[in-house]
């Protein structure tokens, strides 16, 4: 057997020690890092102030996030004795560390550039619920933010346990976030921010970025392969479209459904039927919105389509005849009162396809009304005829999408006609001080316990406070208690006007409500850019539709003056 020679063990222990070094070098980027310290070190933080400072960062910002299309995002604000107060801070952050701190309380408005960012629907705005930072941002700025991203849904998608940012971030990063309250909810509108504020800005923006990148490299390749070819913009462009579909999408916890098994016998039907629990507010469709069946005139002129119930109703009422079955075709015996007219009226005409206008899903659909219901109950009779122009259908996803991207519009014209929104308007129930302060003395009499019975003093001051407001009774009972613990201490308020009402006030007295309805329509398309719209759907639908009755001498001057047309 040879003996190696000294120059082979030193040749043999320096490839050893190479390999080691490129083994620990791979090991260093793709395992858990133990402490926040090693991110923070390599993170370039920015802090801005100004509008002048923000055009740099921004394109920095767009630079360095070409390859993975993401940005990590987060925003803090200050809350005092229960009120929100605007959106004081924005984080955002590259895969590489270029994390950048946008104080927006500082700045008198955001920056173009930022604001152009913020609704790029290119770049996705990653992090943990981000949708629920872009209702704040709309509410506060203006900022109709775009591509929003929740990275639980990839996180789920993989099969991992959900969880928060410091739960996912030790689970992917082994990194232990800082999550104190003290430092959560500290003031970050002060005039200078603290280190320790600092870093968890920063923190929580670029932790978001990595775990996003870890793990959707994790799902399309295993994680050495996928450290070698990170930089492939074809597999990151496929990831890209993956998570196109749950973009400005909230992240819900699922809970299992409950199945109940209900055994019943009917005349047609034997045996067990198993009936499924369902809860969603908005709840698809089982049938199609549009049947396509034609209405004619009596001389066979083509009015509308229409769905079965409306054509078999004028049948039933003998106000028309069938005369086809396939596709169900009613011919009207009497005189209708106005005829189809111009585009307005052949797009009544047209046969329309029951799929997302959006995306084209046609496996389930909702009702979308472009201009919502909150505003058109309050429109003139006049303009709520021939309203299906403005329901669309939508799938489950694009729905929700489409609701969030309408709050922007909503706190615009709140802010544009003094209209709070309910959630923010405080005027509809009033509190009635006298009989909070009545019901609650009778409560803490009726309900005190044998261990805790009130001391003479209370007690007799208690009584008296009942007693004040029931001046024909002469002593205390147990009905009177029982009566005065549940007095009435909310009440609507008869002077109250909602947020619709107020809006549609409002564009009767200045613009005009064809505007309102044609703002709405606009911000649909600009929104959404949907697809597959009907054909000869229009913004001004309404108005050349009323400027056809217009001209046949069938709108009043009342009609005029209301719809300022």
């Amino acid at each position: 057997m040879n003996t190696p020679s000294k120059f082979q063990v030193g040749l043999t222990s320096a490839v050893a020690l190479g390999f080691a070094g490129i083994t620990y070098f791979i090991l260093k980027q793709t395992l858990k890092v133990k402490n926040p310290s090693d991110i923070i070190d390599y993170l370039d933080i920015k802090i801005i102030t100004s509008d002048e400072s923000c055009e740099e960062m921004v394109q920095e910002l767009r630079r360095r996030s070409t390859q993975h299309h993401a940005i990590g995002f987060d925003c803090e604000w200050v809350t005092e004795q229960g009120k929100r107060h605007p959106v004081a801070l924005l984080q955002l952050s590259t895969y590489d560390g270029c994390c950048v701190l946008f104080r927006l309380s500082h700045m008198k408005s955001v920056p173009k550039s930022l604001k152009d960012l913020l609704e790029d629907e290119s770049i996705f705005k990653v992090g943990v619920a981000p949708a629920d930072d872009a209702k704040y941002l709309a509410k506060d700025y203006s900022v109709n933010l775009k591509s929003t991203l929740d990275i639980r849904h990839i996180v789920e998608l993989c099969k991992y346990d959900t969880g928060g940012l410091a739960t996912l971030a030790k689970m992917f990063l082994g990194v232990v976030l800082d999550k104190s309250w003290r430092v959560r909810c500290s003031n970050w509108g002060a005039d200078e921010l603290t280190e320790r504020q600092i870093q968890y800005a920063a923190l929580d923006a670029h932790v978001a970025i990595k775990i996003f990148v870890k793990v959707v490299n994790d799902y399309h390749r295993s994680p050495l392969l996928s450290l070698w070819r990170r930089n492939n913009n074809e597999h990151w462009n496929k990831i890209h479209q993956m998570c196109s579909k749950y973009s400005d999408i909230c992240f819900k916890t699922k809970q299992k459904v409950k199945k109940k098994t209900t055994e019943y016998k009917d005349k047609d039907t034997k045996g067990t039927k198993e009936i499924f629990s369902k809860k969603y507010p908005n709840s698809t469709r089982s049938k199609p919105l549009y049947h396509n069946c034609f209405l004619q005139a009596p001389d066979g002129e083509l009015l509308c389509t229409c769905d079965n119930k409306k054509a078999i109703w004028y049948v039933e009422k003998g106000l028309a005849d069938i005369v086809n079955k396939d596709p169900l075709t009613v011919r009207l015996r009497f005189e209708p009162a106005g005829r189809s007219v111009g585009d307005v009226g052949r797009y009544y005409q047209l046969t329309k396809e029951n799929k997302c206008v959006v995306c084209g899903a046609k496996d389930s659909y909702i009702r979308k009304n472009v201009v919502p219901r909150e505003y058109r109950k309050y429109f003139p009779e006049i303009m709520k005829d021939h309203s299906s122009h403005d329901v669309v259908l939508l799938c489950v996803e694009c729905h929700q999408v489409s609701n969030m991207r309408d709050q922007c519009v909503r706190e615009a014209l709140a802010r544009r006609a003094c209209a709070p929104l309910a959630s923010h308007d405080t005027g509809r129930l009033l509190e009635d001080k006298d009989c909070k302060k009545i019901r609650s003395a009778a409560r803490a009499l009726l309900y005190q316990s044998k261990k805790h019975v009130l001391p003479d003093a209370r007690r007799k001051e208690l009584e008296s406070i009942v007693l004040q407001h029931y001046l024909q009774h002469d002593g205390i009972t147990q009905e009177l208690l029982q009566q005065a613990a549940e007095i009435q201490v909310v009440y609507e308020n008869a002077d109250y006007e909602s947020h619709g009402y107020k809006v549609v006030e409002y564009y009767l007295e200045h613009e005009g409500l064809l505007r309102l309805e044609e703002e709405w329509r606009e911000h649909f398309l600009s929104s959404m850019s949907p697809k597959y719209m009907p054909e000869l759907w229009s913004v001004k639908h309404n108005e050349e539709r009323l400027r056809v009755r217009l001209n046949e001498g069938r709108l009043s001057e009342q009609d005029l003056k209301l719809i300022a047309l």
